[in-house]
Parts: C-alpha cells; structure tokens; sequence
C-alpha cells in the first residue's frame, strides 16, 4: 500500500492541501484550498486523487482500465450537470513529494456530510424525506436523460451542504455513459446494487429486454432499485441489509403503524423486485407514486373528467441542468505515455510538481515582517543633509573581497551536502520500497495459497499467469476454485483448481486447472 505524500502541499501552484478525508481502493479524497478561485467561486475544493498502486503495484491492463474509468467519470460529470448533482471544477496530472505520477479531479466541496449520517443522527419525518429525496429524483432523473446510469446510488453518495437544504448525488466512478453499450459488468455496494449489476450475485440472463433472448442491458430501472433502498434508510434510519438481494417487504415496528406506511410500502416493494421489468420503468414514474403514497388521508375530490385529469397530472421533476459551462475535457495518460510526454513533450504539458508550503501562521508574520520594513532610500530620505552623506558613502563601500569568497565557498558546501542528503535518502527509499515489495509478495503468496473462493464472472482459464496465450479452459461466473500457487510479474494471477461448476461445461474436453487474474476472483474469507 503506497499512500500519496500530499499533506501540507501546493498542487498545480493553486490547491493548498488541508486534509485527507478518505481513501477508497484507487483514490484517496482530500480537502484543497484554492488559491486561485475568482471572486464568488467556492474557496474550499475537494480533491479526487487517483492511485493506482493504493493497494499494490498494478499490471498494464488494471492500470488501463482504472484510469479510463476516472476518464469516464470526469466524462460523466460533465454531461449530467445539474444544481443536484455535485460538479467538477477542474483536473489536472501532477508528481507528488515521493516521485509517484498521479491524476486527480477538481470537485465541489459540500461540508453538510451525507444522508447516511444525517439519518442515522435522528429520524427524518416524512415531510423532510419527500423533500430531499425530490431533489434526488430530480437529479436522477436529468443524469438518466443524459443517457448516464449512475450504479452506485446509496445515502452515502448523496451530500449536503453546509445549511443543509441542497442535496447532491455524488460519485460516478462507476456510472454507465451509454446503457446500451458493452455487457453489463457488475459493480456497486451489496445491500444496494440490484442483481443485474450486483458484485455478490450471480444470475442467469437478465429480462431487461423483457424476456427476449437479445443481449441484456441496463435500464434506469437498475437505479430505481438503489433509490428505493435509499429511500428506506433515509424513513428508517436503519440499513436495508436484511432485503439484500431481495425486494423491501416490510418496516419496522416504529414504521409501519404511520399512516403512510402501508402505501410507500407499496411503492418500495415494486421498486425492489429483482426483475427489473417489474419495477418503476422512470424516476418520474417512481416519484409520483411515492409522493402520493406519502400524503396524507384527506377527503374524496369530486370525479374528474380526461380532460381535468391531464391538467391535473403530477408534480414534473426539475430536470433543468446547471447553466455554467464544465471545463475541458481531461485526457489522462497512462504511466508508460508520460514517460514519452516527459521525454518528447514541451515543458507546460508535463505533470506539475506539488511543493510543501510552510504553516500558515508562519507565513502571515514573514508578510507582516515585509510590510513594516522599510527601503534604505526611504530611511535615508528622512535624514538632515549630513546625515544622508554619511550613510550614502556606507552604502557605497564595496564589501571585502575575501568575505565575498568565503560566502560562496560557504554556499557550494552546503549545496554539495544537501545533495549528498537527497541522493542518499533516495537510494535508502528504494531500497526499502524493493524489500517491502517483495516481502509483502511472500506474505500475499503465503495467505492465499490453499484457500477457496468464487469467480464473478465467466473467465478464461490460462496455461500460464499472462493473457498472451490461447485459454485452455473456461471458469463460468460463480464457480467454486481452489487457489494452488501465486504467479506474474506482480504476483496478480492465481493458478486454480475448479472445485464445482457454476453451470454445465459448454466443452466436456476443457481443463479444470488453470491461471486466472485475481481480479476475477473473491478469496473466501
């Protein structure tokens, strides 16, 4: 695990790093000072800071794949803005105090905290939850118009500000740009995600096409579902862990006698349902269900007509996107591109250097120093006649030669030393970083070797740990395998016995021992 040494620094010459305030598997969060912000743009930004070697030192194809996801996720960002849903401000590649390269995104701040915390802090009354989880439909609603499927929608992506009456969805790492594009990869949090896309299940072919026997693929349906989840914690303030993998068919005691209860369960259980046909096809559709099964009971109108019904309606969802214009378009490289852009490229385009910058007290007296100092013409200035000779003949007079010398002598020391420091700190950073490599490949080869897991989905079974040869077997998604050695250039591949079959073999002759990515594998616990 290589953490980024960002603390106390300036990124870009314009973000003064404040705070870590997380780390994910490929990212870490940090809370930014932006020097540089015009007059009415927020001061304080977040950080979106992309490591690929967060959990160990990653293969091409990983590296590839984790930085066009973050590509995509600026992509994503940009097309979907909205006042409910949190906006990029900028991005950029830098070298952090270490050496390592890393690209990172500019994001609003929101200080207010998310609605996992906010619910659990206190029960939300039902007026509160239609209120936030309108501008979460909205929000919702303007993404899957864009065409972008969010994923991962669950109270701790959605977040307030600091007054806390702005909702915002959050966190489109993983969101789909185009649903009909590519199979469907499975991806999201457990208790959330449905079982289209969930990592823990594994299902036969999907009925987003209603049955058909057609390529399956994403719908917003698949958000609905996470919305739906969401929404029950935000009523409850429990976690919906009991239903996961399965539609929402009761409330808790201190629910279900509101008067509200029986209804919203209604509108929950539909949404909830592991068909996907089976639910709520739009936000809207969902939205209006919900906000009238929250109201309360009131008095029977008198019948209306078609034509009263259509004018009527239900309250449309604000789908309007931001009116400011997002920033251009990241192109984030690769480790083995920016080697070539720092060899070939001109100097602007190469990545920036973060600089440790003092503390601020300190900072504030040195410019207060500056400002009460005054210019020698100045004091000289104010001087009687005979004075001023004086000190302008002092000024006059050169300095002695071999002090001057001795000075310089004093400065190339000095340097030689500081440089002497460097090289063998660096030497010393290596070195450790090579024997922490390659103890922690021991360790990871001792603690896995012998244990059983599953496969998340189907995947080739390799003659060798590389995927330049020809698959000599199959692993169907969900299969039972049993771990025999650790291999690769990283130790990023497994070689495994297949212990059961997910599904019958498509090819009776194919091996059951193979090499396999890690990737592809959840090593039982």
């Amino acid at each position: 695990m290589s953490e980024l040494k960002l603390q106390q620094c300036l990124l870009d010459g314009r973000y003064e790093i404040r705070e870590c305030l997380g780390r994910g598997s490929y990212a870490e969060i940090y809370v930014a000072h932006d020097l540089a912000a015009q007059e009415g743009a927020p001061q304080l930004v977040v950080i979106k800071a992309l490591n690929v070697s967060l959990q160990e030192l990653p293969d091409e194809d990983l590296e590839r794949t984790l930085i066009e996801n973050f590509q995509k996720e600026a992509i994503a960002l940009d097309r979907v803005r909205h006042p409910n849903i949190i906006s990029r401000l900028g991005h950029g590649t830098a070298i952090d105090l270490a050496g390592t390269t890393f690209h990172y995104l500019v994001l609003e701040y929101l200080s207010g905290g998310d609605m996992s915390a906010l619910s659990r802090s206190h029960l939300l009354p039902i007026e509160t939850a239609l209120y936030y989880l309108e501008q979460v439909c909205s929000g919702l609603a303007h993404a899957h118009s864009c065409g972008v499927i969010h994923r991962d929608i669950k109270p701790q992506n959605l977040l307030l500000t600091a007054d806390r009456k702005v909702v915002k969805i959050a966190d489109f790492g993983v969101a789909k740009l185009e649903a009909t594009e590519g199979g469907i990869t499975r991806v999201g949090t457990n208790v959330y995600a449905p079982p289209e896309h969930n990592p823990l299940v594994q299902t036969g072919p999907l009925d987003a096409t209603d049955g058909s026997t057609q390529t399956a693929y994403l719908t917003p349906a698949a958000d609905i579902y996470s919305l739906a989840k969401t929404t029950y914690v935000l009523l409850t303030g429990e976690s919906p862990r009991k239903f996961a993998h399965n539609p929402i068919s009761e409330f808790p005691t201190h629910i279900a006698d509101k008067p509200w209860a029986s209804d919203v369960l209604r509108v929950l259980t539909r949404s909830t349902q592991s068909s996907p046909s089976a639910r709520y096809q739009t936000v809207q559709e969902f939205w209006d269900e919900f906000a009238d099964a929250a109201m309360p009971p009131t008095k029977p109108l008198p019948t209306l007509d078609e034509a009263e019904k259509k004018e009527r309606g239900s309250a449309k969802l604000a789908q309007q996107p931001a009116q400011d214009a997002p920033p251009p378009r990241p192109r984030f490289q690769s480790s083995d591109q920016l080697k070539q852009t720092a060899m070939y490229a001109p100097l602007p385009e190469r990545p920036r250097i973060v600089v440790p910058v003092a503390n601020p007290a300190a900072q504030a007296q040195i410019a207060e120093r500056k400002s009460q100092h005054r210019p020698a013409r100045e004091i000289i200035a104010g001087m009687s006649d005979v004075e001023q000779k004086k000190a302008q003949k002092i000024q006059k007079q050169p300095t002695p030669f071999p002090q001057r010398r001795g000075s310089r002598l004093l400065f190339i020391l000095m340097l030689f030393l500081a440089f002497s420091g460097v090289l063998l700190a660096t030497y010393s950073y290596i070195r450790s970083r090579r024997m922490n490599t390659s103890t922690q490949a021991g360790q990871t080869q001792n603690v896995v070797v012998g244990h059983t897991g599953t496969t998340t989905s189907d995947v080739n079974l390799r003659p060798d740990p590389s995927m330049s040869n020809q698959p000599v077997g199959l692993a169907e998604g969900g299969s039972r395998v049993r771990i025999i050695s650790v291999g690769g250039s990283s130790n990023n591949w497994y070689e495994v016995e297949i212990l059961q079959h997910s599904r019958e073999k498509a090819d009776p002759n194919s091996l059951d021992r193979g090499w396999i990515n890690k990737r592809w594998i959840n090593v039982d616990s």
